[in-house]
């Protein structure tokens, strides 16, 4: 900046360094955007690992809970066979 600065008295140069200090802070701005998108990207990120653990706890006790109503359905075959067995 300090190049631009001594430039600043050329009127042959006031143009360009006119346009330079646009283009500087569009750049400025883009880049300090990038940084807060790659940040809530991280964030994202973060929040879809904690939520594939929750979801694969949830699966997990789902399955337990299924081979429970299945074990469930087997004794109560098992029984109502006894049951009718005792009653013959």
């Amino acid at each position: 900046m300090q190049t631009l600065e001594s430039i600043v008295g050329e009127y042959g140069l006031e143009r360009f360094r006119a346009e330079f200090d646009k283009l500087y802070y569009t750049l400025k701005r883009v880049h300090d955007n990038e940084l807060r998108l790659t940040q809530k990207c991280r964030q994202l990120n973060d929040s879809i690992a904690d939520n594939v653990g929750s979801v694969s706890a949830v699966l997990q006790m789902t399955q337990e809970e299924e081979l429970a109503n299945v074990q469930i359905r087997q004794v109560n075959r098992y029984f109502n066979k006894i049951q009718r067995t005792i009653v013959i």
